[in-house]
């Protein structure tokens, strides 16, 4: 592999998984950006957003956007925290909690078609290849 193709290939791997996502889960009306802050929620809700955005590597600005449209569509809900009354918490609503099987089976299948060709232990030295990557790479924004 020439090195100095390495991060143009990975930023090609990240815009195909995200090309795919959007157009299976487009029947959903679930962004790329909306999935990884609902996501997030699956694993805990109550979450303040400055949370959210480490978690998802993103900026507060960004995410004030996303969290807009998503709360539009009835899948989250913000409210002051109890602690802080600078901060706002984000909730799932039963809707978001619901689009979590069928989110996840998208995923899942992506996951299937990206990595079809690669036997078992392929598989798993590739993904221990990327955990290496990125403690590489690790920044304050991961």
């Amino acid at each position: 592999m020439e090195e100095t193709n390495f991060p143009l290939r990975l930023g090609r791997i990240r815009k195909a998984f995200r090309y795919e996502f959007e157009v299976r889960a487009a029947s959903l009306d679930i962004t790329a950006a909306q999935f990884q802050v609902l996501h997030r929620l699956w694993r805990g809700d109550g979450v303040l957003t400055s949370v959210i955005a480490k978690d998802i590597c993103t900026t507060g600005s960004t995410l004030t956007g996303v969290l807009d449209r998503t709360e539009s569509k009835g899948l989250i809900r913000r409210e002051a925290s109890t602690s802080d009354r600078r901060a706002v918490e984000i909730w799932l609503t039963p809707e978001g909690r619901a689009l979590e099987k069928p989110l996840m089976k998208i995923i899942q299948e992506i996951g299937e078609k990206a990595l079809t060709g690669l036997s078992k232990n392929q598989r798993a030295q590739f993904l221990k290849s990327l955990d290496k990557v990125a403690a590489n790479l690790e920044s304050p924004l991961l």
